[in-house]
């Protein structure tokens, strides 16, 4: 016997509520379960969204600051002795656009606050020869970390893959979410430790939705919480 009501097949059906669910936990396709797992999806990436926000500006303001000073210019990537790469330009090139379509001024700052996470992640890549021309006038702006620019890059990457899941309404309830919220908050105290303290603290969501994952459905066999 099915536990949903025609109502609730039809909700899983158009909003195709099953892929965000743990099968293990579901006693159909057509599952109330399905209805809980798509819930705490939704509140499971906001949560995560908000953590990497805080990143991705701390990210911003970091980089972006670092490269003005050393190059001279808030228009950093503009500078002459900089060589960047193609993909690295049409992501400027596409929020000077973005920005021109709304009607907003094109000024350096709403271009940086315009880029999304990748830009910042890439710039710490191997890039045009970014050893040189990127991390060694942004090294000082992550006085936590002492290793060297390629596995820094590659846990940004990590989560940069995470953000993507996240705006793109992926399932994340696969991933190890609490190794994630760790990463996060350790990329940030690379920055300022303080300022990952705050993080944490201020992240209450993520911890509590961690502990409450749906169960199993009680026609399966489980406690159906």
């Amino acid at each position: 016997m099915l536990c949903t009501t025609a109502a609730e097949m039809e909700l899983i059906k158009m909003t195709d509520a099953g892929r965000y669910a743990d099968p293990a936990t579901l006693c159909s396709a057509a599952c109330r379960q399905a209805l809980a797992w798509s819930d705490w999806e939704m509140a499971a990436a906001k949560a995560a969204y908000e953590l990497l926000r805080n990143l991705e500006n701390i990210l911003r303001c970091t980089v972006s600051d670092r490269l003005s000073s050393h190059y001279g210019c808030g228009d950093w990537w503009n500078a002459p002795r900089l060589r960047l790469t193609y993909s690295t330009l049409e992501k400027i090139e596409t929020a000077e656009n973005k920005l021109r379509q709304a009607g907003a001024p094109v000024t350096s700052t709403a271009i940086l606050r315009e880029v999304p996470l990748g830009f910042w992640v890439s710039l710490l890549g191997r890039g045009l020869d970014y050893e040189t021309q990127v991390w060694r006038p942004v090294s000082s702006g992550f006085p936590g970390y002492r290793g060297r620019r390629g596995p820094l890059h590659a846990r940004l990457d990590h989560l940069r893959l995470l953000r993507n899941k996240v705006a793109h309404q992926d399932r994340i309830g696969g991933r190890d979410l609490a190794a994630d919220r760790r990463s996060i908050l350790t990329a940030i105290g690379y920055v300022s430790e303080g300022v990952a303290r705050c993080v944490d603290v201020a992240d209450t969501a993520l911890p509590r939705l961690l502990i409450s994952r749906p169960g199993i459905c009680a026609q399966r066999g489980g406690d159906g919480s």
